[in-house]
């Protein structure tokens, strides 16, 4: 029988469809608008720093189960390293540092029950009305929330992140275990997973937009439409905007920016204590994160930073770790700053309630992406999760997975 299953879209979502679907024994055609696959998690070189860099910085866990499983089905994982669960911090204003740890909370036990939604949270309550009182407010559950949530306390979901804190503090060491992509994201997870679609036979477009789709064909911006038979399967791992374009059944959801800066250094970073990322509270940067002789700082929950320069950025931003990094703040390096305008969902109450499951009203088209009904935020665990369960659904193979 000739049966493809045609996934449209070539981030994280996408490529674990496909790489899950091909693995399934199907026939897999991999469709993606711009000229390289990764979606918002990718790696390029950038000519300004001379370095490969990513696109945005992100961290995994040991709880983020099935991103860590398809980096393994697809040999991405041994780019990937292991660190302490140790997550340290740093008051830039007072000077003040301390570490979270399994075992090891800066708040108390009711605080910290609070903070993860027991024994119940209301409906609609977010996390600065449910924590903003706590003693450790400003300095833990603020800086948590923006960094996992990415979005501001006073709007983020107390439910979904009380969620999360439980998936991570009740998995003790192993859950909160990071794992940082040495080599980049590229390498860790779109290079590995071409190649592993390659071994398979898939075939992969790239610079191939989809502008329509009906019961009968795929339309694409190139001119070539693809007859679908009974037997074929789309998926589309799309954001909620180009889906909407192509779908008339998808609400809006807002979205928050994400804004990154790379610092190109005189010579490898290092950090107090041998750390390779940092927590900052009491400046504008969030995150420091070295690899070599790049430094990379990270601001979520960003909107209000777009309209800001870049030089502007950079100059703030690295009179923020200059010092933790043992630089002059007043020399500014070559730098490169990204603002990812639509990052992830705005986490709200009400956004993660409508976030929309992967069913449509085609029985042969299914979606995927971070921005679906999730336990987790749009993340990398969410993308590949939610491609997964596209991918069983599609094929109609409920054992489907990357183990």
């Amino acid at each position: 029988m000739n049966r493809t299953l045609h996934v449209i879209g070539a981030g994280l979502a996408g490529l674990a469809c496909a790489v899950a679907g091909a693995r399934a024994g199907w026939r897999v055609a991999l469709h993606e608008a711009a000229p390289q696959a990764g979606g918002r998690c990718r790696s390029f070189r950038c000519d300004r720093l001379d370095r490969i860099i990513d696109n945005g910085t992100h961290l995994m866990l040991g709880a983020n189960r099935h991103a860590l499983s398809f980096a393994t089905a697809i040999g991405g994982h041994e780019t990937l390293e292991a660190v302490a669960p140790l997550f340290p911090f740093l008051d830039l204003a007072s000077g003040r540092q301390w570490t979270l740890s399994p075992g090891k909370l800066t708040s108390g036990v009711w605080e910290t029950a609070s903070a993860m939604g027991l024994p119940w949270v209301r409906t609609g309550q977010t996390v600065a009305s449910r924590l903003g009182g706590k003693r450790s407010f400003a300095a833990l559950w603020q800086p948590l929330c923006e960094a996992m949530l990415n979005t501001q306390a006073d709007d983020a979901s107390a439910k979904l992140f009380g969620c999360v804190l439980r998936e991570l503090l009740m998995g003790g060491k192993t859950a909160m275990r990071p794992f940082i992509a040495r080599g980049g994201l590229s390498a860790a997870f779109a290079a590995p997973a071409i190649a592993t679609l390659a071994s398979y036979g898939a075939q992969v477009n790239f610079r191939r937009r989809l502008v329509v789709i009906s019961d009968t064909a795929l339309d694409f911006d190139d001119g070539e439409a693809i007859a679908l038979s009974r037997h074929d399967r789309v998926v589309l791992a799309l954001p909620p905007w180009a889906v909407a374009g192509l779908l008339s059944a998808v609400p809006h959801m807002p979205t928050r920016a994400i804004v990154n800066a790379h610092f190109r250094l005189d010579q490898s970073a290092a950090l107090p204590g041998g750390q390779r990322f940092l927590g900052l509270t009491g400046g504008l940067a969030q995150w420091l994160f070295v690899r070599d002789d790049v430094a990379s700082v990270t601001v979520s929950a960003a909107d209000r930073l777009l309209d800001t320069t870049a030089e502007d950025l950079a100059q703030a931003l690295w009179r923020d770790v200059a010092a933790p990094l043992g630089a002059d703040p007043a020399r500014l390096p070559p730098f490169r700053v990204l603002k990812e305008r639509r990052a992830t969902l705005a986490h709200t109450p009400k956004v993660v309630e409508s976030r929309p499951g992967p069913a449509t009203k085609m029985p042969f088209l299914w979606l995927a992406g971070d921005w679906m009904a999730s336990p987790w935020p749009c993340t990398i665990e969410a993308a590949i999760a939610s491609g997964l369960t596209a991918a069983r659904l599609a094929i109609g193979r409920d054992d489907l997975s990357f183990a």
